[in-house]
């Protein structure tokens, strides 16, 4: 009776304590909530899922009006704790000016077994890693 109740345990409890669907995961594709627009449509930035323990940060740039100034991007992780949403990790790229398509900043750890996280993409402009950030909203 033990042992049955043991495989019974193994064959159905196991695999649905360690599988989660892909989607959850945003395994391999923009994070679905994640993209922001700007208010022309020459940029965009979004969060990206490499695989399902990772994320990054995509700046697609199609064109501008201004003139010579870099942009950036970034992607944050920030992980709930005691004192609220703290970041955890962030990753920049800038990107110079004229240098329009898809840029993407290095990965950051996605790590659900350390708590509650969420991520967004952010954009700034300077030279400089900028002092404020224009970002789309948090997801999962």
């Amino acid at each position: 009776m033990i042992s049955t109740a043991i495989a019974l345990f193994i064959g159905i409890v196991v695999p649905l304590a360690t599988a989660q669907p892909a989607s959850a995961r945003a395994c391999g594709s923009v994070v679905s909530g994640s993209s922001y627009w700007n208010w022309d449509g020459t940029f965009s930035t979004h969060v990206v899922g490499t695989n399902c323990s990772t994320r990054y940060g995509r700046f697609v740039w199609d064109t501008s009006d201004h003139c010579c100034v870099p942009m950036w991007v970034k992607v944050e992780r920030q992980l709930w704790g005691s004192y609220g949403w703290l970041t955890t990790n962030a990753q920049y790229k800038k990107v110079l000016w004229g240098n329009f398509g898809t840029h993407n900043t290095a990965t950051v750890p996605s790590k659900t077994w350390e708590g509650d996280e969420r991520f967004h993409a952010c954009w700034g402009v300077g030279d400089s890693q900028p002092g404020s950030w224009t970002c789309g909203p948090w997801v999962d």
